[in-house]
């Protein structure tokens, strides 16, 4: 086979059922350049690597595929999970041969044949490399009804800053194409930071912006049992919090950007702070705000558990950084960000009308 001008990197744990869905919407793409398909598995007990295997008789030029060691004995939950997650994506990085990268989570699948294509030429055209990736749209997908739903704001097509981006929008990791940062001698994932989707994408925007298309180009499966599924919102929101803290690990430059991205969730976390229940909850990831150095995060989910001292000081900050977080996002939102999102804004007052 040729050298690949793209990689597409995909990840399963226990998802025989999706196997071929996702593989034939991949190797359905239609390119003018070569392009190779890495699967890790990590060490599923159901017929997941029996049918990849399959696929890897039928196409040895692009299809390789390895399995990762997992003890059957143990039970991976919380942090565990996330760290074979990043074990599992940084080794499929390192294996890619392409000029670009993509990620794919294994149940998920691409629905436009011209996917690669479309970004490929988004980031050859863009020689002076102002752009670290192209990203584009993607739905949620309900099997069980054939139900979709757009994931993103629906703003146009538009090239973002990487403090733009990182301040307001997000793209699904499966929906970005990656310039293949190993290939320049840069190894994004030497940080060591979890690397959840929010924190993958940033590991590269040390490196350039981000080009966005509206484009709906892929489905993200909603399945019952996901990682994201089995933690409450709550949960979900402690973890998108620490991520302020992780991102300096990264690089210390987008600050602002950060606490504008993740006000919603200190505001949340704030609000419920003196619920006991959710301070159960919020055990489970105690181990990783103490990892994390993110004593704000422990300040409030632990508020009831806190000393007199301790809460008075939560009540303090917050307020404090939720008065700079305004701050940094009017130097931040410059005119060109406010227009998408008042595009957006109107776009989705107009749907019910439409409909």
């Amino acid at each position: 086979m040729a050298q690949p001008k793209v990689s597409i990197l995909i990840s399963f744990y226990n998802l025989a059922p999706y196997v071929d869905k996702t593989m034939e919407t991949v190797l359905a793409q239609k390119t003018n350049f070569p392009f190779e398909v890495i699967c890790a598995d990590d060490g599923s007990s159901d017929d997941t690597v029996a049918k990849l295997r399959v696929w890897e008789e039928k196409y040895p030029d692009i299809v390789r595929i390895f399995v990762m060691d997992r003890d059957p004995n143990v039970k991976y939950e919380a942090t565990a999970r996330i760290r074979r997650m990043n074990a599992i994506r940084g080794r499929l990085f390192r294996e890619a041969k392409g000029s670009y990268v993509c990620y794919l989570d294994g149940d998920d699948f691409y629905t436009d044949p011209y996917k690669l294509q479309k970004q490929a030429d988004i980031l050859d055209a863009d020689t002076a490399h102002q752009y670290v990736a192209c990203g584009h749209n993607g739905c949620y997908y309900w099997e069980s009804t054939g139900k979709t739903e757009p994931i993103e704001k629906p703003i146009r097509a538009c090239s973002l800053t990487a403090k733009e981006y990182w301040s307001f929008f997000y793209i699904h990791t499966n929906a970005l194409m990656f310039r293949n940062l190993g290939l320049q001698g840069i190894d994004p994932y030497a940080s060591g930071v979890p690397i959840n989707d929010n924190l993958l994408t940033f590991q590269f925007l040390p490196y350039g912006g981000i080009y966005y298309l509206p484009d709906c180009m892929f489905n993200y499966r909603q399945v019952e049992g996901s990682t994201y599924h089995r933690r409450s919102p709550y949960q979900n929101y402690i973890l998108n919090a620490t991520m302020l803290y992780q991102q300096k690990r990264v690089t210390r430059g987008f600050f602002g950007s950060g606490l504008v991205r993740f006000v919603f969730e200190y505001e949340q976390l704030f609000r419920n702070r003196k619920d006991p229940q959710l301070a159960k909850e919020a055990q489970n990831y105690q181990e990783n705000i103490r990892a994390c150095h993110a004593g704000r995060v422990r300040r409030i989910v632990n508020y009831t558990n806190e000393n007199a001292l301790a809460r008075l000081w939560c009540e303090i900050e917050n307020p404090f950084w939720f008065f700079m977080t305004r701050v940094f996002r009017h130097f931040i939102w410059k005119p060109k960000v406010r227009a998408l999102l008042e595009e957006a804004r109107v776009k989705l007052e107009q749907q019910p009308a439409a409909e």
